[in-house]
């Protein structure tokens, strides 16, 4: 039996969710009531057998499905813009296309979307995400798949222009129940009490914290750690209270910000790679791309500026 199409009005109800990430504003964008669009949310959640957003102290929250659902859709909803542009004759300034990993875009960019959206409403944004962060990830825009890419790495790549975004920390976090009452952490000898969790792409995170912070460098030979290889997995692991896990801030923030997870251990650990905004060198004939990059550089600056100092060492 052939599958049919979602409700196509309640994608566009769930595309502009996703970026507002208010109901309310939603709403007063596509002038309707906010139960109007609570209601195309519910149908479309319904028709999808899985929830796209969820409550939290922060606000609304889109869930990993509704993440993944959104970075597809904005393909097309970029393409449907530009198309109804065309049609209706007006000036706008092309697609833009991002490549970054799907964490980065659920934790730290996702948020600040609807600014982008108010500063250039002519844009057409679209992603193209990955699962991990890792230095190897392609940044050749030659097949024009992305005009340019969040990628976590040292800031060189041949024949590209790279800008610092962010600069990235390792910091342990568990569930706020692996405290004890009145606790801001644990130990060093309490932490090895504790089951660890981390991430198969990246095995090197906890001996290199442990190393650095003056813990026992055999632990980690003695420890069975809990190794994902899916980060989303990794960290709602954690939040279920299954271990402590080494994890990057500012990656972390919200969940430490909503009450999710907790700082398991005050040290943090200074990486020897950050967060860039890449693309090509010649990126300045290419309006969309300048826009971009001047609106996210901006952005980061201003993180950076007000994120509290962290106590930290470099790693090497």
């Amino acid at each position: 039996m052939a599958r049919h199409y979602p409700p196509l009005n309640a994608l566009l109800f769930f595309i502009t969710a996703a970026r507002t990430l208010s109901f309310t504003r939603t709403a007063e964008e596509l002038f309707v009531t906010r139960s109007a669009v609570s209601r195309q949310i519910k149908g479309l959640e319904d028709f999808l057998g899985t929830s796209l957003f969820k409550r939290a102290k922060s606000g609304l929250e889109l869930t990993p499905s509704g993440v993944s659902y959104s970075n597809a859709l904005s393909l097309c909803f970029a393409d449907i813009k530009l198309a109804t542009d065309a049609i209706l004759g007006c000036e706008g300034d092309g697609k833009f296309k991002l490549g970054l990993s799907a964490t980065f875009n659920s934790t730290w960019l996702i948020g600040r979307l609807n600014r982008l959206h108010d500063l250039h409403p002519e844009l057409a944004v679209a992603f193209v995400t990955n699962a991990l962060d890792t230095t190897e990830e392609s940044v050749d825009f030659s097949s024009g798949e992305m005009d340019a890419a969040v990628r976590l790495g040292t800031g060189s790549w041949p024949g590209c222009q790279s800008d610092k975004l962010l600069d990235v920390h390792i910091q342990l976090v568990c569930a706020p129940e692996l405290l004890t009452a009145a606790r801001t952490g644990l130990s060093l000898p309490e932490i090895e009490q504790h089951p660890w969790l981390g991430y198969k792409h990246l095995p090197e995170l906890w001996p290199n914290w442990l190393a650095k912070a003056g813990g026992d460098a055999s632990a980690f030979a003695r420890k069975r750690v809990m190794a994902f290889d899916n980060v989303a997995v990794a960290v709602q692991a954690a939040v279920d209270g299954l271990g402590i896990i080494p994890m990057y801030r500012p990656l972390v923030d919200p969940l430490l910000d909503s009450g999710k997870l907790v700082v398991a251990h005050e040290f943090t650990m200074l990486c020897d790679k950050a967060y860039y905004f890449v693309c090509p060198t010649s990126y300045a004939t290419h309006k969309p791309t300048v826009m971009f990059r001047k609106w996210i550089l901006a952005e980061a600056e201003e993180f950076m500026r007000r994120r509290p100092a962290l106590h930290c060492v470099h790693d090497p």
